[in-house]
């Protein structure tokens, strides 16, 4: 049986309906569990900067010399000060309000981090993260994700 262009046109629709209602809960997931292990930033609602690497770790394992890198983020801190805070990501509860959550899901899709190094570690060495992200779906979104774009990380805790 062959649809109409306009049957076609609600299916498709409907299929990007779906795709937003899951992408959302998968936010709202995010926000409400921790992803990160180690210690949290302080979310900063006040000064209307989100700096995306308040909420980066890079835990350390391995031996002396042979030792590598993870970079966590702590995407539950990140996502609830890009929105203005725990009281405003309880505000989000109607269909409404997808356009909007829609666009913090771009901004926060858009962030993709690289370690200088990762491998061979020591003890005292210094590793870097930097950060990058569309500009255009952080405008969109209305964050300001600050200037810093690179962290110094010094390596400990190798046996």
């Amino acid at each position: 049986m062959k649809l109409s262009l306009w049957e076609e046109r609600r299916v498709i629709d409907r299929k990007k309906s779906i795709l937003t209602i899951v992408l959302i809960l998968v936010i709202f997931i995010l926000v409400l569990t921790s992803c990160a292990a180690g210690k949290k930033a302080k979310i900063d609602t006040e000064d209307g900067i989100t700096n995306i690497l308040d909420y980066v770790t890079v835990e350390f394992s391995g031996k002396n010399g042979e030792g590598t890198a993870f970079v966590n983020v702590d995407y539950d801190g990140l996502e609830t000060e890009m929105v203005g805070g725990k009281e405003k990501v309880k505000e989000f509860d109607d269909v409404a309000d997808l356009a909007v959550l829609s666009k913090y899901i771009n901004a926060v899709s858009s962030i993709s981090f690289d370690i200088d190094k990762n491998t061979s570690l020591s003890n005292g060495d210094q590793v870097i993260v930097s950060v990058s992200f569309d500009d255009t779906a952080a405008l969109s979104a209305g964050v300001n994700f600050g200037e810093q774009k690179s962290k110094t990380f010094v390596v400990k805790g190798l046996k």
